[in-house]
């Protein structure tokens, strides 16, 4: 676990350098703009992840404050099957739909970039207090469906893989014919 969550970092920051030399220069046009064959804008993507992190890491922080730390070495951590396929999901190429909750309004919050990369800090604050903990055992309930259960390691794995997904989209959205230059 512990190898797990450097690499988690690891990536976790990877990406938070990448969305930072996409959006960082972005005026409110640019953040706004939507392609024309449809789709959020990258200010929208942005409030989708907030809102979505917010969903993963307080019940996260909440099951973590009551686990006890794995005694003696340090066990492996192996995805759950619905977390393996969660993050599996993320990390394909294809469309997926957004839970109804995590649909976007059409205007984001003000400095949704710095609360979004708020988040990423506090994903990667969580991967170091969580190094101890047998994360196999900590176990809590989807925030998208109280009939899956999911694992700690699960929900590090989603949320990491849902940040660079999207990250991805955003990348896609700055590359499209007639995304405003300027800002």
């Amino acid at each position: 676990m512990r190898e797990y969550a450097d690499l988690a970092r690891a990536e976790l920051g990877a990406t938070d350098a990448r969305l930072q030399a996409l959006v960082s220069a972005l005026g409110p046009r640019a953040l706004g703009w939507k392609p024309p064959s449809g789709g959020w804008s990258i200010g929208q993507v942005l409030e989708h992840l907030v809102v979505s992190a917010d969903a993963y890491l307080g019940p996260m922080r909440r099951v973590m404050e009551q686990a006890r730390a794995a005694p003696g070495a340090d066990p492996l951590w192996h995805a759950s099957l619905m977390g393996g396929f969660l993050a599996r999901a993320l990390r394909a190429p294809r469309k997926l739909p957004a839970p109804r909750r995590w649909v976007p309004s059409p205007t984001p919050r003000p400095q949704v970039l710095d609360t979004f990369r708020a988040r990423l800090r506090d994903t990667a604050a969580l991967l170091k207090r969580a190094r101890p903990l047998e994360w196999n055992r900590v176990r809590l309930a989807s925030p998208v469906t109280r009939l899956v259960r999911l694992n700690l390691g699960d929900c590090f794995a989603v949320t990491i893989a849902h940040a660079h997904r999207h990250v991805g989209q955003i990348e896609r959205i700055r590359n499209s014919a007639g995304f405003p230059t300027a800002s």
